[in-house]
């Protein structure tokens, strides 16, 4: 006997099938301020009111290292793709939603868009890795032309990938600007703190074209790699294993138009316990 599915039962029997949830809670309308370096100490200006999906994650804690950036198109060697979405017929049931003049998330074109027509606010949708523990998330990602009439958004707007996303006081933020430079984040308890503060590299292209970011977490370290290159290691996080992200944002001016015209979420083997 055979059973018709109707297209939504049959995503979200495809994402159960490989590990994810079923039907990922949709993000609530929110917004918060961009992780952006305030005069010379570091501080960040937080707002409550977040885009995100809240999510629940456990674990322990321990001090976190840091790595220098290298050029090194290195990962781990022993991945299985889970899921490939195109957003022709979206698998990943991402935000879609709107707040007039401010800022906008959607499927179109083919693409998943985030728009942030207001300065300094901080968007994002999770992915739904309620079942992974380790993975990598790969995407293609481009911030396109300004999202207002005579601006040069590049200039302001910033995008990337959020990991071990916990809930919206509690994660990691991978970012990337239209200028070529990163920035690497943690959030911890409603408290900012940069790891990596806005760096210069040739290994990033700059606004109007696509950059392929990806995010690596095997459970004892987590690495973001721009273009098949290394550009920085996290080990030891202090944050439980937790959910991952698309995200956007724009500093203290400007605004912002992302997109990301596709995600790949691949499963990663737990790295053994050090001897």
């Amino acid at each position: 006997m055979t059973t018709s599915l109707s297209p939504e039962e049959e995503r979200a029997r495809k994402r159960q099938a490989i590990g994810l949830d079923p039907r990922r809670p949709r993000a609530r309308e929110a917004i918060q301020l961009p992780p952006e370096q305030s005069g010379g100490d570091g501080r960040f200006w937080i707002a409550v009111l977040l885009l995100a999906a809240m999510m629940i994650a456990t674990g322990w804690m321990v001090y976190d290292t840091v790595r220098a950036p290298s050029n090194v198109a290195m990962g781990s060697t022993d991945l299985h793709l889970l899921l490939r979405d195109d957003f022709s017929t979206p698998q990943l049931a991402l935000a879609s939603a709107h707040v007039d003049g401010v800022w906008d998330t959607r499927f179109e074109d083919g693409h998943y868009q985030i728009l942030v027509e207001q300065p300094g606010n901080l968007i994002w949708s999770t992915l739904g890795l309620l079942s992974a523990s380790t993975y990598r998330v790969e995407t293609s990602m481009t911030l396109v032309d300004s999202a207002l009439p005579n601006e040069q958004s590049n200039l302001w707007g910033y995008a990337g990938l959020l990991a071990r996303y916990a809930n919206p006081q509690n994660f990691y933020l991978f970012a990337v600007d239209g200028q070529g430079a990163y920035q690497v984040q943690r959030q911890k308890e409603e408290v900012w703190q940069i790891l990596h503060p806005w760096t210069q590299t040739p290994l990033l292209k700059r606004g109007g074209d696509a950059n392929l970011l990806a995010v690596e977490d095997d459970g004892r370290q987590i690495r973001f790699y721009a273009n098949g290159a290394l550009l920085f290691t996290v080990g030891e996080p202090r944050l439980p294993s937790g959910d991952a992200g698309l995200m956007a944002g724009t500093r203290s001016q400007g605004s912002a138009r992302v997109r990301f015209d596709w995600v790949k979420i691949y499963g990663v083997p737990l790295a053994p316990a050090d001897e």
